[in-house]
């Protein structure tokens, strides 16, 4: 079910990839895109430093959306991704 999120984002899924390394949170965000159909938002939260970076990237080449990233006052990431 979805729920709805900060700034009225309707998110399908969240994928915790606190404490993990690249390229392991993009690895998890791509799988659990798999599983949604097209137009949904995945949240997922990273706290590698070069998360942000990787994951511009990943969504331009894969044609994902990124609709934020954001840093929290802990240093982790908060994004979300919308499935192309």
């Amino acid at each position: 079910m979805d729920r709805m999120e900060e700034g009225k984002k309707r998110v399908a899924a969240t994928v915790n990839a606190l404490g993990l390394f690249c390229p392991i949170p993009i690895v998890r965000l791509k799988l659990e895109l798999e599983k949604l159909t097209s137009k949904q938002i995945v949240e997922i939260l990273a706290d590698d430093p070069a998360f942000p970076e990787d994951l511009i990237t990943w969504c331009k080449e894969t044609k994902n959306r990124l609709l934020s990233v954001s840093q929290k006052d802990d240093n982790t990431f908060v994004a979300y991704v919308e499935k192309a």
